[in-house]
């Protein structure tokens, strides 16, 4: 698997560069919220959304104020949204640390996250960074759409691949891919090649959360317990997805109606993954995750060799080849 440092390798200055801008971006002259803030920032991944984006902009151009810029504003949405995220699922950890809401209060934690929103709002303003505020506008648009989505696929238990497809393209899809063109259009890339950048996002996008959906079904935590968090919450994921098409009615039903009752029937947790298993739901996702990595791959191919392209085809076999 690519080396994640090595991806970074590139842009490393950037990157760096970037830590410190998106800091500043959050900081205020109030205690109780630069408290919150210092602790949000501490909890910061990898970042792939900023490396994605400066990727972008390097393999088009070069790197400047407005890429910085987006960068930010992008990271402060995804921070922002895992916020409310964790508010809505009542999680109470992130990245193994307490979340916003298990050490403050939900109210001050969906406030911090509008707050952390509107900041990023404002950054794009005094930098008359509008075109970005309309990609973002229609990301937030589409993450919300696809969480109610998925809110409603969990209450009818009903959705095939088709709705699966959407749902992801909406929550995941979307904002990787507004890296990909606000990376190309902060260096002024034609617009050939920003459609280009935005499917390679997409197609990535829906990659990275079908390698998400499947090591739910293969990772342990760290007493060798499988994770099941999407069976927990009757999420229907693409491994359930395929496993289920694979059977008749009969079963079929059995097991949703077994996914139905999981929350009063603990026991169902581990006969459903067992399910999943035996009828091959994991091969065959872990096959469409291959044949979109390879559609991915192949939209790389009219650019010329450079050392953005191969961090960029890296990125890729990261994304899919993790294994957290």
């Amino acid at each position: 698997m690519p080396n994640l440092k090595e991806i970074q390798e590139p842009v490393k200055n950037e990157l760096q560069e970037f830590a410190s801008y998106f800091k500043s971006a959050m900081a205020d002259d109030k205690e109780v919220v630069n408290e919150m803030v210092e602790y949000i920032s501490q909890m910061q991944g990898k970042q792939m959304r900023p490396l994605f984006l400066f990727l972008s902009a390097a393999l088009h151009g070069k790197i400047n104020e407005q890429s910085y810029v987006a960068a930010t504003l992008i990271e402060l949405i995804h921070t922002a949204s895992l916020i409310h995220d964790d508010v809505v699922d009542e999680a109470y950890q992130r990245r193994n640390k307490w979340s916003v809401n298990a050490l403050w209060r939900s109210k001050q934690a969906v406030l911090v996250g509008d707050y952390i929103l509107a900041r990023g709002i404002r950054l794009a303003v005094d930098n008359n960074q509008y075109e970005v505020i309309g990609i973002m506008a229609k990301v937030i648009e589409d993450m919300s759409k696809g969480e109610l989505l998925q809110s409603d696929a969990s209450r009818n238990l009903n959705i095939g691949e088709k709705e699966y497809f959407e749902i992801i393209r909406c929550k995941t899809a979307t904002l990787l891919a507004s890296c990909g063109v606000s990376g190309a259009r902060s260096v002024n890339a034609p617009a050939e090649r920003v459609e280009v950048i935005e499917k390679f996002g997409n197609l990535l996008g829906l990659a990275f959360q079908i390698k998400d959906d499947i090591l739910d079904y293969t990772k342990t935590n760290i007493i060798g317990k499988p994770i099941s968090n999407d069976i927990k919450e009757k999420k229907m994921t693409l491994p359930l997805i395929y496993a289920l098409d694979s059977v008749g009615e009969a079963e079929k039903n059995t097991v949703l109606e077994m996914l139905h009752h999981v929350d009063t029937c603990p026991e169902n947790v581990a006969k459903i993954r067992s399910f999943v298993i035996a009828n091959k739901g994991i091969e065959k996702s872990q096959q469409k995750m291959e044949q979109i990595e390879q559609e991915a791959l192949e939209l790389l191919g009219n650019y010329p060799d450079s050392e953005y392209k191969t961090a960029l085809m890296n990125f890729a076999a990261y994304v899919l080849e993790r294994n957290k």
